[in-house]
């Protein structure tokens, strides 16, 4: 991982999001995914913005050109097409702005899965370390049988 601004690793978009020196690799990795999703989703608003910005300053340019050439002959087409100009950036600066609420919106979903996945995984390696725990041989093998039919889906037949 590269340093960038400030030692904050290659994304220099992760913000407040540190990577302890003891944690797994796991953690690192997610910071990074985020980060460069972040990343990805700011500069596709960014650019939706200058996009919008400027196609408006066309747009109302052409409006202004074409009010103020209507009374000449032939002229008014230089208003309407710079109008036009104007409308199509626009419309790009939209899609653009459509592109980052989407990148949100699947990094958030994702967030969830990846969390859910996380605290699964937590869960099952607690769930085997407290069955390492258990003496009686028997209660083990119950315990192993019910943790089984938990991650494999299965149910009791009744």
């Amino acid at each position: 991982m590269g340093a960038g601004p400030e030692g904050r690793g290659k994304y220099a978009d992760s913000g407040a999001l540190r990577v302890e020196a003891g944690g797994d690799g796991f953690t690192a990795l997610l910071v990074e995914y985020y980060a460069y999703g972040l990343a990805q989703a700011r500069t596709s608003f960014v650019t939706s913005q200058w996009f919008g910005a400027m196609g408006g300053a066309i747009l109302l340019f052409g409006v202004g050109l074409g009010v103020w050439k209507a009374e000449s002959s032939g002229e008014l087409y230089v208003g309407v097409v710079t109008s036009s100009v104007g409308l199509v950036v626009t419309v790009i600066g939209q899609l653009f702005h459509r592109r980052a609420d989407a990148a949100l919106r699947y990094m958030a979903d994702q967030s969830a899965l990846l969390r859910e996945d996380r605290q699964a995984a937590e869960a099952m390696r607690r769930a085997v370390e407290l069955l390492g725990e258990v003496a009686d041989p028997a209660l083990r093998g119950r315990l192993q049988a019910g943790l089984i039919m938990k991650l494999s889906g299965a149910e009791l037949p009744g």
